[in-house]
């Protein structure tokens, strides 16, 4: 296995399109190009690990404005199946959170109450459960509650 590189994704084109796109398999290649383009406007922000060239994992931020100025939301933190466990998922949050703008204070995401892993790698880095949203997504046809989960910056 090749270093792990770890940067924000600031050039989109058709093989950042297409890693992504591997990463989220269940899109559309039209709502990745989509989502994308909100990242080129400034909408959020996104970084990467890339090994050998290729994106292998991603977290996507974005920034809370207005009252809420100080507030950033992790919305996806995805690594492809087999880089898991390797410690990619946490050194990409913590590049992350080390790249994020000054006067970001805090931290909020919402993560699957049964998504043990995830919950794990969260608290590795900081993050506490502050609350638990009910029936927060549907799932193959079936309810899904959801841990929220923060960590303060400041």
């Amino acid at each position: 296995m090749d270093k792990i590189e770890y940067k924000e994704l600031k050039e989109i084109n058709l093989n950042t399109q297409a890693e992504i796109h591997a990463l989220f398999p269940k899109w559309k290649k039209s709502s990745v190009q989509k989502k994308l383009n909100a990242t080129l406007v400034g909408i959020d922000e996104r970084f990467v690990a890339i090994e050998d060239g290729r994106i292998v994992g991603h977290v996507k931020v974005v920034f809370g404005k207005g009252l809420h100025k100080h507030r950033v939301e992790v919305t996806s933190l995805v690594v492809e199946e087999h880089h898991r466990r390797k410690h990619i998922g946490v050194e990409l949050m913590k590049f992350a959170l080390s790249s994020l703008p000054k006067g970001k204070e805090l931290v909020l995401l919402s993560v699957d109450s049964k998504n043990k892993a995830a919950i794990s790698l969260y608290k590795k880095i900081g993050f506490v459960k502050y609350g638990l949203l009910k029936k927060a997504a549907i799932i193959n046809g079936k309810y899904v509650d959801n841990y929220l989960m923060k960590k303060d910056l400041a």
